[in-house]
């Protein structure tokens, strides 16, 4: 009879355990590998954007830069907009002491000549002209509003004395006198250079250049001939009524000296002509022609006594802003640089700023007509 071999209960429960053990390590494993597929997974899809989610963020992107790009663009144009108020501020205090010193505040006709005899003419251009190309060439004064003065009281007209050919005041007074490199022993003028000379007998001269601006230059007196008991002097009709009574003033009181033009503080005499008496004053040349400007200033300002607040200069398309009574040439003439607006100086030195519709309200709206009365 065949033994059968049992096995003991201890390797059975050894197998069982092995058996388990494998059983659970299969398991373990698929379920990291379940878990180690499903990271993968997720990774893979976090790793770049889907179509949808690309488009979306191009479409915040282009929506930020339609917001921002007119405020980016505009900073520049607040930046000239700046210069220019601080122009006609800066303009607004030259005018001012121009008052103080000699109790007149410059006129509409002569604003632009008293600025550009201190050096300031920069000022009277808006920045804002480099690109639009609005600022006018005018003419600081045309030659019928210059005057050869001599003996403080006599006036002669230059744009008569050109036309005539002398003086009717002055006998002394001729235009290209002949003989002039004999006789008068001044060199002459060369008239292919737009050049005519204006002497005053052989003691004082002025040459004009003509061209795209004018300019009146005072002449050294020829030689060692007899002393001139006269003085001799370019100034401005400003319009006021009592002009000549008042330049007569000035020039009395700086009779038997030495001072320039400049030195007088009266923006209405512009050169002193270089005499025998005085023979070392040399004045710069005094430009007559085109001036540009981008700022006219309003004749209804009185040069006397300007009112505080009242509108002195504006953005114009010409240097002087005619206002008589209810007409006005503002029609078409302001230029509203800035955002639609017009900047302008008051007489007080405040700067602001109004639209056209504004600023011809003001004027037809009342009697005073507004910041633009006198």
């Amino acid at each position: 009879m065949p033994v059968t071999r049992q096995r003991s209960p201890n390797k059975i429960s050894l197998v069982k355990q092995a058996s388990e053990c494998r059983i659970k390590w299969t398991v373990g494993t698929l379920a990291m590998n379940n878990r180690k597929s499903h990271f993968l997974l997720s990774a893979s899809r976090c790793a770049g954007f889907t179509l949808i989610e690309l488009l979306v963020v191009i479409a915040i992107i282009a929506l930020l830069v339609a917001l921002l790009a007119p405020s980016l663009s505009s900073v520049p144009a607040h930046g000239r907009d700046v210069i220019c108020q601080k122009n006609l501020k800066e303009l607004a205090g030259l005018l001012t002491m121009g008052e103080y010193d000699s109790g007149v505040l410059p006129t509409a006709n002569s604003w632009f000549s008293y600025i550009t005899k201190r050096q300031a003419g920069e000022l009277m251009v808006c920045p804002d002209d480099n690109s639009d190309n609005e600022a006018e060439s005018t003419k600081p004064n045309d030659m019928s509003d210059l005057y050869i003065v001599q003996n403080c009281n006599q006036f002669s007209n230059i744009q008569d004395v050109l036309d005539r050919g002398h003086s009717l005041e002055d006998r002394q007074i001729i235009v290209n006198p002949p003989g002039i490199a004999g006789d008068h022993g001044w060199n002459p003028p060369d008239p292919e250079g737009g050049q005519t000379l204006i002497c005053i007998d052989d003691d004082a001269a002025i040459m004009i250049t003509g061209g795209d601006s004018t300019s009146i230059e005072s002449i050294d007196p020829p030689g060692d001939g007899a002393r001139c008991g006269s003085e001799h002097w370019v100034c401005v009709d400003d319009g006021s009524s009592n002009w000549r009574s008042e330049l007569t003033a000035v020039l009395q009181s700086v009779k038997n000296t030495k001072t320039s033009a400049m030195q007088t503080d009266d923006p209405r005499v512009v050169m002193r002509l270089t005499g025998r008496q005085y023979a070392n004053i040399i004045e710069e040349p005094y430009t007559v022609g085109t001036q540009r400007a981008s700022y006219g200033m309003s004749t209804a300002v009185n040069s006397d006594s300007p009112r505080p607040g009242q509108l002195m200069l504006v953005e114009y398309h010409t240097s002087i802003v005619r206002l008589k009574g209810n007409f006005t040439d503002i029609d078409e003439s302001l230029r509203p640089r800035h955002f639609g607006r017009a900047n302008y100086v008051s007489t007080d030195g405040s700067v602001s700023s109004k639209t056209s519709e504004e600023l011809e309200q003001e004027l037809n709206s009342s009697q005073d007509l507004g910041i633009w009365g006198p």
